[in-house]
């Protein structure tokens, strides 16, 4: 098969963008988007499904930008992270795993994540997983370190999850399962290497910081004063007991990108096992219990064979999804085509256009620029970015601003 390799492509994803029936209650209308609308009814375009069991997730369950960009790398139905955990916790392949092995059985087991019904990075029920692991491999004890979530599950149903996890320890009979810390995600959520965010996360779970003792009152005047629950200062807990110097903590979210940073400075502190493999060279290989399974034959692998050269580009926020995510999770060099350097993330909050200016002009120059490769494979994250924030005014803005950039590169 002979392919012309001179013109370029460009994949343009435009993330969170998606097609409702309901104009008053959607940010991507032909009002706010002619262009784009005017493009589909010329060219035709297809309805696809983000969400559910057709990208690998739980019937019902909301698509993310990480699912999103695996299964249009793969071309295929991919089993989740989240799927697997739960799949080896049945099978008995997570309690067999050999990344147990290196932990000192005679301390306590710590176990910390995202206190999460969206399973987009982590699962609550995974904490009890874990937990319920580590009392058969022989932990004396095990304390859970609720990371409350509100950015991916709704803002707001913190109290709710807290008290499905406290009756899950419960139902668990076992009294060597204690909750012991709560605080919000914003500290161990960073992936734009703030670092001294991650800082505050360890010395909070480490008890280096002065905390006030839980109580849900406390939690409930919290959210009544602020957007959610993810900037809750750290609490602990009566019968809780923080993480100590060589003792194991298991980090339960199935997510690389938002806990490798936390990883890594706590790995210098103690011995922590992750869920899957993690950014920054944070956990050795030997302490995963899901490694990495690349995904072979995708949409990369093809453009390879056939000669091609891709460049990716994106805004930080989204850049490890069109290279490490959209690649397969395949890491080698040869899969990473040609990076543009990134364009650092810009404030979200009251500026809907975030830096699509500067996206605009970097595509631009690839475009332009005839050794620049064949294709680009670019993110435009403004609608997914601007659309977390809850607010349907600045989404509309975001997506005015979207359309204009395709108005430009087409």
């Amino acid at each position: 098969m002979s392919i012309d390799k001179r013109p370029k492509a460009v994949l343009m994803i435009l993330d969170g963008m998606g097609l409702n029936e309901d104009p008053k209650s959607s940010a991507t209308t032909a009002e706010q988007m002619p262009y784009v609308h005017s493009l589909m009814q010329q060219y035709g375009y297809a309805r696809l499904h983000a969400s559910g069991t057709p990208v690998g997730l739980d019937e019902g369950k909301a698509g993310n930008s990480e699912v999103g960009h695996l299964t249009i790398g793969a071309g295929k139905v991919l089993l989740s992270s989240l799927a697997r955990v739960r799949e080896g916790y049945h099978s008995g392949d997570w309690e067999q795993s050999s990344a147990w092995e290196h932990s000192d059985f005679s301390k306590p087991l710590h176990v910390a994540g995202l206190l999460s019904d969206a399973g987009v990075h982590a699962h609550w029920e995974t904490l009890i997983m874990a937990a319920d692991l580590g009392i058969k491999k022989g932990f004396p004890i095990v304390y859970i370190h609720a990371l409350l979530d509100g950015t991916d599950s709704q803002a707001g149903t913190a109290p709710k999850m807290l008290a499905e996890l406290q009756q899950a320890i419960k139902d668990n009979d076992s009294d060597k399962i204690v909750l012991a810390s709560v605080m919000g995600r914003k500290w161990s959520a960073d992936r734009a290497e703030n670092w001294d965010l991650t800082e505050y996360c360890r010395d909070a779970l480490m008890d280096r910081i002065e905390s006030k003792e839980f109580s849900s009152k406390n939690l409930e005047q919290h959210l009544a004063n602020s957007p959610s629950e993810a900037d809750f200062p750290p609490a602990s807990l009566p019968d809780g007991m923080p993480v100590g110097a060589d003792e194991t903590l298991i980090l339960t979210n199935h997510r690389a990108d938002r806990i490798s940073q936390l990883a890594k400075v706590m790995n210098n502190e103690c011995h922590v096992i992750a869920m899957v493999e993690l950014k920054h060279e944070a956990t050795p290989i030997e302490d995963v219990f899901f490694p990495t399974l690349p995904i072979n034959g995708g949409l990369i692998d093809v453009l390879k064979e056939q000669g091609f050269r891709t460049t990716r580009l994106s805004e930080q926020c989204k850049f490890p999804h069109v290279t490490y995510f959209i690649n397969g999770m395949q890491t080698d060099e040869t899969a990473k085509g040609i990076e543009v350097p990134t364009i650092p993330d810009a404030e979200i909050l009251g500026n809907p256009l975030m830096s699509i200016t500067q996206l605009t002009t970097e595509m631009q120059k690839v475009m332009a620029d005839d050794s620049g490769g064949q294709v680009l494979i670019v993110n435009v994250p403004n609608l997914d970015q601007v659309g977390h924030q809850g607010s349907l005014e600045a989404a509309g803005q975001a997506g005015t601003a979207v359309d204009n950039l395709v108005k430009k590169v087409v």
